[in-house]
């Protein structure tokens, strides 16, 4: 049997690949969104360093920014002064999303390694040998952390040393499938994960013990659950690769309603009685939490949407091909949309910091940018 591996964000950087502009003539309203300024890591034209697309979303950590790169390591980084406060190298960079708890700060490196780093000064706390250079981000609950890698291993680690405590190894998959490695899921008493062959599994936080599992998505041509899952208003929220969400009740696991074409690989949002849900189609819905029924969509000119930020007025999330978008948060209407350069767009999720109004995004191509945001 032959599987393929494929990893998402490999298939987000190549997802509409030629430039296009579904809007020509557009002006983006000037009291939304203002560019401030920019950084960059390592520009990938120097070819001195080794390493590739960046995909890492950045997270705000007090008064610092802190991203990984797939070139430069783990930075945390001062937005006030445009200055580093710390790195942290990392053989073969960054390749998992970042996790913060009371000071730490839990990322998975290039090496295989899972680390957990001081937040205020970089240094190595502890690390644990996975042996597998990608995962997801950690979910963290009281003294647990859980973890899951590409080869679709569930791990419970004590946060505060990195022991093991125990794992769940789901069975091998033939056939192409995409691995995303997805964020579990962490309610009272059970952890809950998706994985490459379409199941939904429930596991015990005491002795990783299975309490159940659900097939979701085994008819699509890739069958993953790779997005993060999300609990909001009395639902579990669990976006498939390709097509569907799914909206469970949290004490059955039972579809609550099923919405195909929302499906995608990043995690939805929800909002006053509001989900938005941004595809792997190239879109970004806004559906009723409790029924799935559309109340707009929006289809971008490239790419797909990254993860979403919603303010008091807006919509705000970036496409992986060119463009950052702001919307209308009630009607999806486009009002301010900022190019970064063909083919240069964000395959990370955005940072927004609701008390300083600054909006942070780093791009493919390395460069950290930063919006005030006007409203």
């Amino acid at each position: 049997m032959v599987r393929a591996f494929l990893l998402l964000f490999i298939i987000a950087s190549v997802v509409a690949c030629s430039s296009r502009n579904l809007r020509p003539g557009f002006q983006s309203q000037q009291d939304v969104l203002q560019r401030a300024w920019n950084y960059s890591i390592l520009p990938l034209s120097s070819g001195n360093h080794p390493g590739g697309i960046e995909y890492v979303s950045p997270v705000i950590q007090e008064n610092t920014l802190i991203f990984g790169s797939s070139r430069a390591g783990l930075i945390s980084f001062y937005p006030e002064i445009k200055r580093k406060k710390w790195s942290f190298p990392v053989e073969n960079g960054v390749v998992s999303q970042i996790g913060v708890h009371n000071g730490q700060v839990f990322f998975t490196g290039g090496d295989g390694k899972l680390y957990s780093v001081s937040g205020e000064n970089g240094k190595t706390l502890w690390t644990y040998d996975l042996r597998n250079p990608v995962t997801s981000a950690p979910a963290i609950k009281g003294e647990d952390l859980y973890i899951v890698t590409s080869d679709d291993v569930l791990l419970s680690l004590e946060q505060k040393t990195g022991k093991w405590q125990w794992q769940y190894r789901r069975r091998n998959v033939s056939g192409p499938v995409i691995h995303g490695a997805t964020k579990p899921l962490v309610l009272a008493e059970s952890v809950w994960v998706g994985f490459a062959d379409g199941s939904l599994v429930a596991l015990s936080r005491k002795d990783g013990k299975v309490l159940w599992e659900k097939q979701l998505n085994s008819s699509k041509r890739f069958s993953g659950l790779n997005a993060e899952l999300m609990e909001s208003e009395g639902l579990v929220f669990v976006p498939a690769y390709d097509q569907a969400l799914y909206a469970l009740n949290p004490k059955t696991a039972n579809p609550v309603w099923v919405r195909d074409e929302l499906g995608g690989s990043k995690r939805v949002t929800a909002a006053d009685g509001v989900l938005y849900v941004p595809t792997s189609q190239g879109k970004v819905h806004a559906v009723d939490v409790k029924t799935g029924k559309d109340l707009w969509s929006f289809e971008l000119d490239a790419g797909v949407p990254s993860g979403i930020v919603v303010t008091e007025r807006h919509v705000l999330f970036a496409s992986t091909h060119e463009y950052l978008y702001a919307l209308e948060r009630l009607s999806g209407k486009l009002v301010y949309r900022h190019q970064v350069g063909y083919d240069s767009g964000f395959s990370g999720g955005l940072a927004f910091d609701p008390v300083k109004r600054m909006l942070f995004g780093l791009s493919r191509g390395g460069n950290l940018y930063s919006f005030r945001y006007l409203r």
